[in-house]
């Protein structure tokens, strides 16, 4: 090999170690945070459930009350990572048009209180929603187009223009 190619050869080998080695920060994102949860199991929902409550109500692995109830409303109330001030739920009642943290959202929800958590890869459904708890102890909530996603890092949400009325 002449000496050009080696020069060539080392150059390129010490690229790619250092883009091997780039730190994670430098990395983006990801803008699409949703978990896939096909393969998850269906929970037991018996100590999910209340005699006499509509809905299913489990503790997220952050510590937040969660519930599916009526037509498929549902939120998290609690310490909610990385919401704005005073913010104490997330989520989606029917008749909202969107996905969004908001004060009322405690006022909205039943006074239930769940007792049991949602264990790791499993999911409930409920009148056309459905949450699950995934393996690095995030919350995730999903109806339709609508979601969020809870972890002690932060909270993700679907953007505003996922406005229901819109479609």
């Amino acid at each position: 090999m002449s000496q050009r190619a080696r020069r060539l050869f080392a150059g390129a080998a010490a690229v790619v170690a250092a883009l091997a080695c780039a730190p994670a920060a430098l990395a983006q994102p990801d803008p699409e945070p949703w978990p896939t949860i096909r393969f998850f199991d269906p929970a037991d929902v018996a100590p999910l459930t209340f005699p006499g409550v509509d809905g299913v109500w489990f503790l997220a692995p952050t510590g937040q009350n969660c519930g599916i109830w009526g037509r498929g409303s549902f939120a998290c109330s609690g310490h909610i990572p990385g919401a704005p001030p005073g913010t104490q739920a997330v989520g989606w009642v029917t008749g909202d048009r969107a996905m969004h943290y908001d004060w009322t959202v405690p006022f909205r929800m039943p006074p239930t209180r769940a007792h049991a958590p949602l264990p790791p890869r499993t999911l409930v459904e409920h009148q056309g929603t459905t949450c699950a708890v995934t393996d690095d102890a995030q919350t995730y909530c999903e109806r339709g187009p609508l979601k969020f996603l809870i972890g002690a890092a932060g909270t993700w949400l679907t953007p505003p223009w996922m406005d229901l009325s819109r479609r």
